[in-house]
């Protein structure tokens, strides 16, 4: 396989293809959202990480990752009832849409916004000017064993 073919065939895998860590909304849970001085902090019991090593992608699931939006909305609604496994979510800046982040990064524009929709339904959209994603150095990581 040449590295034009490999570059063909995992586009799937992230949206950031350059990035050798990408979280994966899908399939993640959300264990917290809450306000923090930093802003709208969402805290993951279980984050989806892919991790490209030589040709092969090796996924996992990490108990440390956050995202951090800025500024925090004046209201979080239905705050309580925001936790659980995510079926899908995007940050969107301009036209851009992303449904992968590489971990770390910091996203910074004049307006992006964050769609997150859980699988009891929920659908949550907040809107900042910067998301940050990064991953405690004290992360466990669990291999997914899905077959």
């Amino acid at each position: 396989m040449t590295g034009s073919d490999l570059a063909q065939a995992l586009p799937w895998v992230c949206d950031n293809p350059g990035m050798p860590r990408q979280f994966e909304f899908a399939d993640s849970e959300i264990s917290r959202i809450h306000r923090t001085a930093q802003g709208c902090s969402i805290a993951f019991s279980a984050a989806l990480i892919s991790e490209r090593q030589a040709s092969e992608t090796q996924r996992s699931y990490s108990n440390g990752l956050r995202l951090v939006l800025s500024p925090c909305p004046p209201t979080l609604s239905d705050e309580s009832q925001a936790f659980g496994l995510l079926v899908g979510g995007m940050l969107r800046m301009g036209q851009q849409q992303l449904r992968t982040l590489a971990v770390p990064s910091d996203y910074q524009a004049e307006a992006l916004s964050l769609h997150l929709q859980f699988a009891n339904g929920l659908e949550l959209q907040f809107i900042g000017n910067r998301l940050r994603c990064d991953a405690s150095e004290q992360a466990q990581q669990m291999e997914v064993l899905a077959c």
